[in-house]
């Protein structure tokens, strides 16, 4: 069974009935499916067909582990894995409300507060993951899902999408890259330099930078860094002084200023030590820390 001639109503290990496509990506298609025994919703992803490359369905096997061993409540929970006739498959929790890339398609810039709560918990997330020797490399705002949960008063954030992690320990799960030296992996914008350099000395702080970025982009509505092309904007990430936040929105206290510049160090030494300093620090820079 191929990716590509998936139809509504197949059957994918005898018990998820695909329903409809809810996404494409470039490793393959998420769908809504129903699981048939417990008659509940269920979403699956599956490898697409032409991606035959040993490299990529073992990087695709262990975004299941991942999720499975560093699962919590801010990271989508995966339920199966397996592989249907040739068809690899990741069976996972299906989420209602809509990615944070469209909450800001639709509201540009979100207010402090609310940075603040979506940001808290995409950190949280991200610490469960470095606590086990696992760096997520790709954060950005279309691999963080916010959730309308009927019983919380407020939206819950979850993480997706560990298809390009790092693994820098972990039992269970391998150690080391599947990338060789030069590979250029994650999503430009929200790269650190030292992904951009295409160099496999990379770590948690990775994610720190990504974080940062992701915050101006939140609280600016834009982004610090462009390029006309792919490798101007590597040559930026590497190298471009990055903007004030408070020089596009005067509003923003100079203690964010701050903390973004120490995010955004291009010597990773130079950046938070961790995750979880780096969240404290926001809550104290926008105004709701000690």
């Amino acid at each position: 069974m191929a990716s590509n001639r998936l139809s509504p109503g197949d059957l994918i290990a005898d018990r998820y009935r695909l329903e409809a496509i809810i996404g494409r990506g470039g490793m393959g298609e998420v769908w809504r499916a129903a699981h048939t025994r417990l008659s509940s919703p269920v979403a699956v992803k599956i490898l697409h067909e032409r991606s035959d490359s040993p490299a990529l369905r073992e990087r695709f096997m262990r975004e299941a582990q991942i999720c499975a061993a560093v699962r919590g409540p801010n990271i989508v929970e995966v339920l199966d894995f397996g592989v249907e006739r040739g068809a690899h498959y990741i069976a996972m929790e299906l989420l209602g409300g809509e990615s944070l890339a469209s909450r800001l398609d639709s509201e540009p810039r979100l207010s402090p507060a609310t940075t603040l709560r979506f940001l808290t918990q995409v950190m949280k997330a991200v610490a469960r993951a470095h606590r086990r020797g696992i760096v997520h490399r790709d954060i950005k705002p279309s691999n963080i899902h916010l959730v309308r949960d009927e019983d919380e008063p407020e939206e819950i954030v979850k993480v997706l999408d560990f298809g390009i992690a790092k693994i820098l320990e972990g039992p269970g799960l391998g150690e080391g890259d599947l990338t060789t030296t030069g590979a250029v992996l994650g999503t430009t914008h929200y790269m650190s330099p030292e992904q951009a350099r295409g160099t496999k000395e990379i770590d948690h702080r990775a994610d720190l930078w990504s974080i940062a970025i992701l915050a101006f982009r939140c609280l600016t509505g834009k982004l610090p860094l462009v390029g006309e092309s792919r490798v101007d904007l590597l040559l930026a990430i590497t190298s471009s002084p990055l903007p004030k936040p408070s020089a596009l929105v005067p509003e923003l206290p100079p203690a964010f200023d701050a903390w973004f510049a120490k995010g955004t160090r291009r010597a990773p030494d130079d950046r938070f030590d961790s995750v979880g300093e780096m969240s404290e620090e926001l809550a104290k820079a926008l105004g709701s820390g000690p």
